[in-house]
């Protein structure tokens, strides 16, 4: 909900961060290569949380002190403040809401902002006050105050979340002393703003480096009761973009408002007959597709038309309500008004759905994205001009509220505002909605906002069933259990026993781990993971190859004996028998894809000493372009293909890392087998393919989600891929770490003065010794150690724009080939061949019944697919197919070779003196024209003054056409030039 002007406001912008006592963040001193970097990523690296179902908005569940106490909280992007009653407020309606006042004094990280400190707030009383007022009419009064604060899960153990706790900071919120209008009587205990301001939990957070990117979504469905137990109605993402659930890909429209509300360009509305729930139409001819005139310069005046989740309902301007009145009478046969009525299921489904052409974010869209094919887009058919524009639809099932006790139905889009409007909840629901503040975008994508009750999601890095509140990125490093790789023996040799055969000599073993995840850079690092499971005493030292494995080289004795004889004296190991749970030995798998764009995968046998042995001649590293590569780096993965796939008689529940690793084995198999000829790369390789979701596919998935009955059938397994398309040209910055350069001077320094090396030698150094080689330091190593205190991610790779251009066809190429009508039958043909196939038949496998029956793989479908474009900063399109020969023509030797060549230096000299005689004689005469043509420029614009201040626009007729004698500073040309009064509010000019 809109807030109105704050009271007891000064005009000092906020500074949000001194009050937490932060000193300045450390950086690394490094020098890095400066060129041409793309700024995006993946935005696979954020936090979720459930949304619950309000009246009519919905709410989130935050966690707030120490031990944390519940709350739950309205999320609004229509306001920057957090506030909720605390004990001892009047009247503020506890019988009413989810949970029991805070209670401060039961918090030991609570407290209370001194005068100093105030944010934006009056002192009074010792306390910063602040008063927040909203247009609908509710208000609160508070005093402002700090604690630990983190988003969570309803259930009473959600504050004990480990996954939750990580992202919790110290945030400052409002204490509320009173409290009118909704605030008393809603569901929810207070509100969250979650609009464009630093006072907002998502740019502390941001801020306070637990997210990597300052954005969040939100994805909302209606539920039809509320409870104060918690109705499930959505999801929110912060720092990043969960695509799992997506339908269609998130396509953005521009943020015109560099920092308050969330504002969007409205430059058409449309209204469609027949209905239908996405922005694509199901049948063409069945529905109409008809233009309510727009008078764009109304539509956006003022504040503009912001994005608002606070606000229930959706309010555009006043001026379209007789044009949106005669197109809905000539659909629907009925009179268009906001009082309830009667409807069948069929007659609300068959009522107009609206849609809404917003600007689209990047004025040079990639063309790699077809709009007249992309579900979100306007398409050349109903704005030729502007085709990539944002097209947000509004079906009946969202803007027709229903009242289960009336059995009405009453539309809850109004015509009421003289200038800019509001798109509310009721208009983002269905949408998985991105609020992007740091890039200056508002994201749109399809989706169903649904983890459907008892639906089992599955974790691809463990295996395990996750649910709506963990199915974020980790943002600490996970390693696989350590497997033995060398013994305490192996480390020491014969040399150290010569002086007493019957000693015990100190040595260490080496144990090797695998990556799961390797995080991110504001989480725990993997060799930190290591020696999080040591006391500190006992700490090993640890490394980690940048590859994908991790090492501990743990300390331990040896005697002589053994090490002499090569001989333990203890019996023989044998394998053990696995345990009832299954293996609990790494089963030769790939780990995660590291930063350094490779991965790696052991195999250890579980021994009759208890512990897992690593089989040496197993172990394999891959090239690999997901997880930590390329994460925040669009030179790296520019393009990534989104595929959702459905096979029938697919079994999630038992969805596993070994059934990702054939899928994706297959998937690349299949796609290359039709692409690759002999001496050409292929596509992609298994180590591009990442599974984002396993989850059940239901036979209401085959008619869409209106066909949905109380009862649904699992008819099989949907999987949710994402395919990197790699770009092989793309520089990593040259990283120079100079503290740590002169360490490493200054060790090597002392080395070459010590006297007994023996003496001061580390157990690494020593193991390296005795493997006969010191292990190279790779670049990321060091990247590392920077990239760790470097603000929000790694350095950046370089590339050309040029780059882009052969990776978005192959992008296309991957969507053809999915497209190709028995690829699935070949994909499952390719499952068969996998190695380990007495796996993937077996009963534990997710395949055994569709690799056993054809008639199930012929049922089996891609149900689409799209491509993501990586790179946020978009760019002017050039044709580069001339850069080849522009670069030819400009080449070194090239120009040596003209310079020299006497006849052709001749005649261009002689060419440009001609052209010099020729501008000399028409300069003079061209110059009159022009300082002519200014001054009737100069005398037109006089006059215009005279007559009064004119608007930009052109009026548009009921017919559509522009009214004769009012344009106003058009072109003759079908284009809409957008341009904002600057009188405009705080609307940025375009």
């Amino acid at each position: 909900m809109p807030e109105e002007e704050q009271m007891g406001h000064n005009n000092v912008p906020p500074d949000f961060d001194h009050i937490e006592g932060n000193g300045d963040d450390a950086t690394a001193e490094s020098i890095m290569l400066e060129e041409s970097a793309k700024t995006g990523g993946f935005f696979n690296s954020y936090q979720t949380a459930p949304l619950e179902q309000g009246y009519g908005t919905h709410y989130a569940i935050v966690w707030v002190g120490t031990p944390p106490q519940r709350k739950s909280v309205i999320v609004d992007t229509g306001s920057h403040y957090t506030a909720f009653p605390c004990k001892g407020c009047e009247n503020c309606g506890e019988e009413h809401h989810t949970d029991l006042y805070f209670d401060p004094t039961k918090s030991s990280t609570f407290r209370q902002l001194e005068c100093a400190e105030c944010i934006g707030a009056r002192c009074e009383d010792s306390r910063c006050v602040f008063t927040q007022s909203y247009t609908e009419g509710s208000s609160w009064q508070a005093f402002q105050a700090i604690d630990q604060f983190f988003c969570g899960a309803a259930e009473l153990t959600g504050g004990s979340n480990p996954t939750d706790l990580s992202f919790a900071i110290p945030f400052m919120f409002g204490c509320q002393t009173s409290e009118t209008g909704l605030f008393v009587t809603q569901l929810a205990d207070g509100i969250m703003g979650m609009s464009a301001h630093d006072a907002t939990l998502p740019k502390q957070m941001y801020n306070k480096g637990k997210l990597e990117h300052n954005l969040f979504t939100l994805c909302f469905r209606r539920e039809l009761s509320v409870s104060k137990q918690g109705i499930s109605a959505g999801v929110m993402t912060l720092g990043g973009i969960d695509t799992r659930l997506d339908s269609s890909p998130m396509v953005y429209a521009k943020n015109v408002a560099s920092t308050g509300w969330y504002t969007v360009f409205v430059k058409n509305i449309f209204v469609r007959s027949n209905g239908g729930q996405s922005a694509r139409a199901d049948d063409e001819l069945e529905q109409v597709v008809m233009k309510i005139p727009v008078d764009i310069s109304s539509m956006n005046g003022g504040k503009g038309v912001i994005v608002d989740s606070g606000t229930t309902d959706t309010y555009l301007h006043k001026d379209l309500a007789k044009s949106f009145g005669e197109v809905w009478y000539e659909v629907t046969k009925r009179s268009y008004s906001n009082t309830g009525i009667k409807l069948s299921r069929d007659e609300l489904l068959r009522l107009p759905t609206v849609l809404i052409q917003l600007r689209a974010y990047d004025e040079f869209p990639d063309p790699s994205i077809p709009p007249e094919s992309t579900t979100g887009l306007v398409g050349p058919k109903l704005d030729p001009s502007s085709p990539h524009d944002v097209l947000l639809a509004i079906p009946a099932t969202h803007y027709m509220e229903y009242s289960p006790s009336k059995d009405l139905y009453t539309s809850r889009l109004y015509f009421t505002e003289s200038r800019g409007g509001v798109i509310g909840a009721n208009a983002m629901q269905g949408h998985d909605v991105l609020f992007d503040w740091e890039n200056g975008r508002v994201g749109f994508a399809e989706s169903s906002c649904e983890f459907k009750e008892g639906e089992n999601m599955i974790d691809p890095i463990t295996g395990k069933v996750i649910d709506a509140g963990e199915v974020g990125e980790n943002r600490n490093c996970v390693l696989g259990r350590p497997s033995l790789t060398y013994e305490c023996r192996e480390s020491v040799t014969v040399d150290d026993c010569l002086d007493d055969p019957n000693k015990n000599v100190a040595g260490f073993e080496k144990w090797t781990s695998v990556v799961l995840s390797s995080g991110t850079s504001s989480g725990m690092s993997c060799e930190d993971a290591l020696m999080n499971n040591w006391a500190e005493e006992e700490k090993p030292e640890v490394s980690c190859d940048g590859s994908g494995l991790c090492f501990e080289l743990r300390p331990c004795e040896v005697s002589c004996a053994e090490v002499m004889t090569g001989e333990s004296g203890k019996a023989p190991l044998t394998p053990a028998s696995p345990t009832e749970g299954g293996d609990i030995c790494e089963d030769g798998l790939w780990g995660a894809c590291d930063h350094t764009c490779e991965q790696s995968k052991i195999a250890s046998t579980l021994m009759s000493d208890g512990l897992c042995h690593e089989v040496d001649e197993l172990r394999q590293t891959r090239d690999c372009h997901i997880d930590a590569c390329g994460r925040l780096d669009p030179c790296r993965v520019p393009f990534v293909v989104h595929a959702i796939i459905a096979l029938r008689g697919g079994k999630a529940p038992l969805w596993n890392r070994r059934a990702e690793e054939v899928l994706a084995d297959a998937l690349a198999k299949t796609v290359d087998s039709e692409e690759a000829d002999p001496g050409n790369e292929v596509l992609f390789g298994a180590g591009d393919v990442k599974v984002l979701l396993a989850t059940s596919w239901y036979k209401s998935d085959l008619v869409g989600a209106e066909g949905v009955g109380e009862e649904d059938e699992e008819i099989g397994m949907k999987i949710v891929v994402e395919i990197s398309i790699f770009n092989a040209n793309a520089k990593f910055p040259e990283i120079v770490d100079v503290e740590q350069e002169e360490e490493e001077e200054e060790e090597n320094m002392l080395s070459m003065e010590e006297e007994d090396a023996d003496s001061n030698t580390t157990f690494l150094e020593k193991f390296d010794k005795v493997e006969g080689k010191v292990e190279e330091k790779v670049l990321e190593g060091k990247v590392k150690k920077v990239v760790k205190e470097l603000p929000h991610g790694h350095p950046l790779s370089t590339c050309e724009e040029s780059d882009f251009y052969p990776l978005a066809k192959t992008a296309l190429d991957v969507h053809a080939e999915l497209g190709r009508e028995y690829f699935l039958s070949d994909m499952i043909s390719n499952m068969k061949k996998y190695e380990i196939l007495e796996v993937a038949y077996s009963e534990k496998s997710p395949f055994s019944d569709i690799l056993a029956n054809n008639e199930l793989a012929r049922e089996s479908q891609v149900i689409t697919s799209w491509t993501i474009k990586t790179d946020v900063g978009g760019g002017k399109v050039h044709d580069h197919s001339w850069d080849s020969n522009f670069r030819k023509f400009f080449d070194k030797d090239n120009i040596l070779n003209y310079v020299t060549n006497i006849p052709l230096m001749t005649m261009a000299l002689a060419l440009s003196l001609i052209l010099c005689a020729i501008g000399l004689c028409c300069g003079c005469s061209c110059g009159r024209r022009k300082r002519s043509g200014r001054n009737q420029e100069r005398v037109a614009l006089i006059a215009e003054k005279k007559k009064g201040k004119k608007g930009k626009y052109a009026k548009i007729s009921s017919t559509g056409s522009f009214d004769e004698g009012e344009e106003l500073g058009l072109e003759s040309s079908s284009e809409y030039k957008d341009n904002i009064d600057s009188s405009e509010g705080d609307v940025e000019m375009m």
